[in-house]
């Protein structure tokens, strides 16, 4: 599973943020701790729900708006990949991210 446990608990939030904003209902259940990845197709739709994410945290960024309290969350995104590329590695699918980030 995903652990934002510690002080990862904001970056746990950004990612739900965005993954509710972005209509991502299956990366939901990984980030909430629900369900675990367990196929190669559910690793590449988490690597692709990181790097739109990043992407949309940047035009919110350069639109100057505000998330979760913050205007800039360089340092959560920062955080999140190497949780969200750490998981993935850790369980076997360490290519699929490769894969997805190559082409990001």
């Amino acid at each position: 599973m995903l652990d934002f446990s510690g002080k990862d608990q904001k970056a746990r939030d950004v990612c739900l943020h965005y993954a509710t904003q972005l209509g991502q209902v299956a990366v939901i259940r990984f980030i909430e701790g629900k369900a675990a990845v367990s196929s190669k197709e559910q690793a590449l739709v988490l690597s692709q729900f990181f790097w739109d994410m990043l992407e949309t945290c940047a035009g919110d960024r350069d639109n100057q708006v505000v998330v979760l309290g913050e205007q800039d969350l360089q340092y959560w995104m920062e955080r999140s990949m190497n949780i969200i590329s750490g998981y993935l590695t850790s369980i076997g699918y360490e290519e699929e991210w490769e894969k997805v980030s190559d082409d990001a």
